[in-house]
């Protein structure tokens, strides 16, 4: 789309209507501003799958219909998501990396999990990361469950 400046309705907001007292160039901006809003949402349109081109409310501007299919048909790789799901709750401290590290790893694992929209908690966080520790963090363990907060 950016071939022919056809971009111009996702890069620019909508500008105001033109009335009689607009300029010429105003008149004419509207007008390219306009059939390239017109050209992106017949293009996403046409590509789109079936199932979902349905399930779109009519919407006028192109930034709007993008946004509305981005917001609710993002996909998600549920192999992925199981894959950091499994590794966050199955790795275990190792004791050849240190123990910074192995934190940091759990923390890009809920991390990766959370942008999936798989919603865990902090708190969740914090308990997995104890519970992936070998015996000899009890000291630890037993510092932190004593801690108010």
């Amino acid at each position: 789309m950016t071939l022919h400046n056809l971009d111009l309705a996702l890069r620019v907001d909508e500008p105001s209507r033109p009335t009689d007292v607009s300029s010429a160039d105003e008149r004419s901006f509207y007008e390219k501003w306009e059939h390239s809003n017109r050209s992106c949402l017949m293009v996403m349109k046409y590509t789109m799958d079936k199932s979902i081109k349905e399930c779109v409310p009519k919407i006028e501007r192109a930034k709007d219909f993008l946004e509305y299919v981005k917001v609710n048909y993002t996909k998600t790789d549920k192999s992925e998501m199981t894959t950091y799901l499994k590794l966050l709750t199955t790795t275990v401290y190792d004791g050849i990396c240190g123990v910074r590290d192995h934190i940091i790893k759990l923390k890009h694992y809920f991390n990766k999990a959370n942008e999936m929209k798989v919603e865990l908690g902090e708190k969740f966080l914090k308990w997995l990361i104890l519970e992936s520790l070998p015996i000899s963090f009890n000291a630890v363990k037993l510092t932190y469950n004593a801690l108010k907060e």
